[in-house]
């Protein structure tokens, strides 16, 4: 053969590959869409029949079409709301003559950035005490119903229990876009027949991204990596607390084993939407290796120019210097509770991590990624390179998915004006949960600043911009 025919065989090879990796992808996102756990009157349920009044669930047998209530509720609690009027990730499951509302992963795990729905983004609406506190009321009214039957009342506690828990005035969200680890602490407590404590930390975080996860899975869950995920089971963090039950868990475990290997490994990030200005691209990957990579990692592609994901590293706190909180609360306590408790054949740590720092994550899809840091304190990319004391202390988190909050230079949220900045100042203090505001707990945008960052300038930091938007 000659070496024309070599070349023309080994490019076919290759764009069938390629083409292969975006249908997984494409395979992958319909079935993470479609993917939630409840299983036997277990999972993360609302009391039956609520979800009757309401248009947008993904309902087995087919729905109805939402309308302004439903488009009104997804921006008011932040659910992420689909083009053919769903709410993305909830359910309206048929179960014993019941209807059953429950949510799946990307309520929280698939959100929008710029005007485009990702799957496996971590959604930065969602405001899981609100849902909480306004569920509690509406299932507290159904009490009346509670004794209808068993299967009635075994749901409807549980639901109640879930309301209750993301609802803690001592432990749920401060801030829309912010999910509390806290909740799955409470499980372990509760697994053992204990009262959690009311000053337990709060362990406000966003959603994390999701593409990646298997490489990252050895290396460590959470954003402290302390969680092993070679056990598959730490993958149901919010959900075990949630249904309130171990037999769930170990119910379920190999739907989520084929969720790690077979849908979310095959999630790839997605591509910037905008125009890039190449010219700039090439200088700024030169800043990336020189300054970016050291921690974040090598961000490689294949011969079709997919990502190659890797595992990350956690990097010193005393290094990153970011918010100490949410790695202060997942402790040693946490392991003891879990090495005494119901599932400690099934949840692995990684001890070398307790205590030790963060993630510095791979930066495959970092466009969408905003806000940034763990605690999604800085609004934006171009922001991440100033002074912490330069930052904004108060920045806007409503409709921060959408296309009119995206600023395309500094590629993230769109912040205020100063006029508008004193008056988000003033509700912030006053508790907005629409605001994000950097003075709460667990909320401090310091740190991931570096003294070589006062060396670079303007174009520096809009040429390392528009090469981030590759990735």
């Amino acid at each position: 053969m000659n070496l024309i025919g070599l070349l023309l065989i080994l490019s076919l090879c290759f764009s069938a590959t390629a083409m292969d990796r975006q249908d997984l992808h494409n395979k992958a996102e319909q079935e993470f869409f479609n993917t939630h756990f409840f299983e036997n009157g277990r999972g993360a349920t609302i009391t039956p029949n609520i979800s009757l009044f309401l248009g947008g669930m993904n309902r087995d047998g087919g729905s109805r079409q939402g309308g302004v209530l439903d488009a009104w509720i997804a921006r008011q609690y932040g659910f992420t709301y689909t083009e053919d009027k769903k709410f993305l990730g909830v359910f309206g499951v048929k179960y014993k003559g019941m209807e059953v509302g429950v949510l799946g992963c990307t309520a929280c795990h698939s959100g929008k950035a710029a005007g485009v729905i990702v799957p496996g983004l971590g959604n930065k609406t969602i405001d899981v005490k609100r849902i909480g506190r306004e569920v509690e009321r509406v299932q507290r009214a159904l009490r009346i119903f509670r004794d209808t039957n068993d299967d009635f009342r075994y749901i409807y506690d549980k639901a109640l229990n879930f309301a209750n828990v993301i609802n803690d005035e001592n432990i749920g969200n401060l801030t829309r876009g912010l999910v509390p680890d806290s909740v799955i602490k409470t499980f372990f407590y509760r697994d053992l027949g204990r009262q959690y404590p009311s000053d337990m930390p709060r362990l406000q975080v966003k959603a994390p991204h999701l593409w990646g996860f298997a490489e990252k899975r050895p290396a460590g869950i959470f954003y402290d990596g302390i969680a092993n995920g070679n056990t598959y089971a730490w993958m149901f963090g919010a959900e075990l607390f949630a249904s309130d039950s171990a037999e769930h868990l170990r119910a379920v475990l190999p739907g989520l084993i084929h969720m790690a290997d077979n849908v979310l490994g095959n999630l790839l990030p997605p591509k910037y939407p905008f125009e890039i200005k190449e010219e700039r691209v090439t200088r700024g990957r030169a800043i990336a290796e020189n300054r970016c990579f050291g921690c974040h990692g090598e961000h490689n592609r294949d011969m079709q120019g997919y990502p190659i994901y890797e595992a990350p590293k956690v990097i010193e706190l005393s290094k990153v210097k970011t918010d100490a909180e949410r790695m202060q609360g997942f402790d040693l306590e946490l392991e003891r509770l879990v090495e005494e408790g119901s599932l400690s054949d099934l949840l692995y740590f990684n001890r070398e991590n307790i205590g030790k720092g963060y993630f510095a994550p791979k930066l495959w899809g970092v466009w969408s990624r905003f806000p940034y840091m763990h605690n999604a304190s800085i609004p934006n990319l171009y922001e991440i390179f100033k002074k912490p004391s330069e930052r904004p202390i108060v920045f806007d988190m409503m409709d921060a998915g959408e296309e009119k909050r995206f600023d395309k230079m500094k590629v993230g949220l769109t912040t205020y004006n100063q006029r508008e900045y004193r008056r988000a100042l003033r509700k912030a203090e006053r508790g907005d949960r629409d605001i994000y505001y950097t003075k709460r707990v667990g909320h401090s945008n310091s740190g991931h600043y570096f003294s070589w960052m006062a060396n670079w300038s303007e174009e520096d930091k809009l040429d390392l911009i528009e090469f981030l938007k590759t990735l």
